[in-house]
């Protein structure tokens, strides 16, 4: 039996009643010991769900009694999003998005414990999902990454306005589908090439480097004071953003348990809590931080959104300043395009770089950049003039044309990356959309009208365009190919007014047929760039070819495999 002292909630008890001042001190007391013996809920997290179960309770405090001697109604729900902090008994079906075991110590006792993240509608393909974390505090053993699940008898947990699923001891969980993730065990490292996008993980890795930050409130509050870095193993290397004091040096070998995985745009980071174990960690054959260094080395191919830390070498191939105003004082920026053998991509830089028009091309090293993208394309940003470090030469072939230079990458692999600029790649072609041929755009933002209207504008002057919209297929993946105007009409041999005069006089279903009957069961080779996002990869082409037939059959082969005739 767990005992309390007396004064342990008063403030919380206070907090409550100065919301709900005809709530019961007893009730009150009665429901942190609640939250805290059944759900392992300290009274500071419980406080609002508290606030909120008093102040929808409607009953008078001489019937309370009755009242909780009446047995509560189990709540199903089939989304998160019904669900209010003060909801307990809850049945929904999830699917597990991850799983990770911990031990914690709960009122001075080791406890294995579970986290993860969950999201509702496991059943919808492609249907939108709320996602929350929660807590499993049996844990159970039938959960496991991947897996659908029916929970019944759940309880909401709501801190700092964010909900999360408390998975009760006493609840039950009935698999619906097996999951195919693996579950880690506590303790047990994994490599850092095989880190999830989400969960908890334990990993041992060899900081690479490590520098105070600060985040700063949204609320103008004032600022938290957090450290930032990245650790290595053979693997790979990944950052991490510590919200705790960080003493280990750069170089040193660590253990870490109990870090949290969040991913801050399309790039995974570490975060450690109170929570996490950081401990030195001995292995004579772990490799040394010069070549872990070596892995911490990034091409423009490997960029990802939300990178930080970033260590590359690039060629510059244009490069201008601009001004803007901003608070009535004249500020600067300067960017440009930059290259290396992988592809093409932006850099912008918040100080004067010691960089000329004459000087271009030029090769240099950056260090402790960070990528954002625009349009899904990495634009590398360079804070500080000293990340720089201009090279005599490149470590590639002197005589390699970056500017004009397009790598030349399978399908498969475009599709399974990031998004890339200055790519050539080939597929057949398995599908030609109904909207290919003329459309008209926004004079404005240049956005397609549908029924003469911009969804951002609404009725405006329309700007007549040419594009053809096609799905390409290596028989491994698929892919959106948008082809730009020129190559469009290079690709189908006419011109605009041909193509303006065939819409009018065989109408556009019938033109559309025309483009069927020409490209579909044909390889194209296409060069330009790609966006790859969670709607999938399109690539927008500014050359299309045919590429010679292999022969009949392969025309055949595809159109019976997506049933076009």
């Amino acid at each position: 039996m767990f005992y309390l002292s007396d004064d342990k909630y008063e403030s919380h008890i206070k907090a409550v009643l100065s919301e709900c001042p005809e709530a019961d001190t007893d009730e009150i007391k009665a429901a942190f010991v609640k939250y805290e013996e059944e759900f392992y809920i300290p009274p500071q997290d419980a406080l609002r769900s508290i606030i909120r179960r008093f102040q929808g309770d409607k009953t008078p405090a001489n019937s309370t009694k009755s009242s909780s001697q009446t047995t509560r109604q189990t709540k199903k729900v089939s989304s998160l999003s019904e669900l209010s902090g003060t909801d307990r008994d809850i049945e929904i079906e999830v699917e597990v998005v991850s799983h990770n075991l911990r031990e914690q110590t709960i009122r001075g006792e080791q406890k294995q414990i579970a986290f993860g993240l969950i999201e509702d509608n496991p059943w919808e393909e492609g249907g939108s999902r709320v996602r929350w974390e929660y807590k499993d505090w049996g844990p159970n053993t039938n959960i496991t990454p991947g897996s659908v699940i029916r929970i019944e008898g759940a309880s909401v947990n709501e801190y700092q306005g964010k909900m999360s699923l408390n998975i009760n001891q006493g609840a039950r969980v009935a698999v619906l589908r097996e999951g195919t993730r693996p579950v880690h065990q506590p303790g047990e490292p994994i490599d850092i090439d095989s880190i999830p996008n989400d969960g908890y993980i334990c990993v041992v890795g060899r900081v690479l480097s490590s520098r105070p930050d600060q985040i700063h409130r949204k609320d103008g509050s004032g600022s938290i004071d957090v450290v930032r870095g990245r650790i290595a193993d053979e693997t790979g290397t990944i950052g991490f953003l510590s919200w705790e004091p960080f003493s280990h040096e750069v170089g040193s070998l660590i253990k870490i348990d109990g870090a949290q995985v969040r991913t801050f745009r399309d790039t995974p980071e570490l975060n450690f809590g109170r929570t996490t174990k950081i401990e030195s960690f001995h292995d004579a054959n772990f490799a040394n931080i010069e070549k872990l260094n070596s892995h911490n080395m990034k091409t423009i191919s490997q960029l990802t959104d939300g990178s930080r830390d970033v260590e590359a070498i690039v060629q510059i191939t244009e490069w201008q300043k601009r001004s803007f105003t901003k608070d009535g004082e004249e500020r600067f920026l300067w960017s440009g395009q930059i290259a290396d053998p992988t592809g093409r991509c932006r850099m912008s830089a918040w100080e004067e770089l010691p960089i000329s028009d004459k000087d271009l091309p030029i090769t240099v090293k950056l260090t402790g950049v960070r990528v954002r993208a625009w349009q899904g394309i990495p634009d590398i940003t360079v804070d500080k003039a000293e990340q720089i470090e201009i090279l005599e030469s490149p470590p590639w072939d002197d005589d390699l044309d970056l500017q004009d230079h397009v790598v030349e990458v399978e399908l498969t692999d475009l599709v399974n990356s990031s998004s890339r600029v200055g790519i050539s790649t080939s597929g057949t072609v398995v599908s030609v959309r109904e909207d290919s041929g003329i459309i008209m755009r926004c004079s404005e933002c240049r956005r397609v009208l549908r029924d003469g209207e911009c969804s951002i504008h609404g009725k405006v002057e329309s700007q007549q365009d040419v594009r053809l919209r096609l799905v390409v297929d290596n028989g491994q993946v698929t892919a959106s190919l948008l082809i730009n105007k020129d190559a469009a009409l290079k690709l189908i041999n006419t011109t605009e007014e041909k193509m303006v005069s065939d819409i009018d006089s065989e109408g556009k279903m019938e033109f559309v047929q025309s483009l069927r009957d020409f490209l579909l069961g044909r390889e194209l080779e296409v060069k330009g760039r790609t966006i790859v996002d969670e709607q999938g990869a399109m690539i927008l082409a500014d050359y299309a070819g045919l590429k010679p037939d292999d022969g009949a059959m392969l025309a055949t082969e595809v159109r019976a495999q997506w049933g076009v005739n």
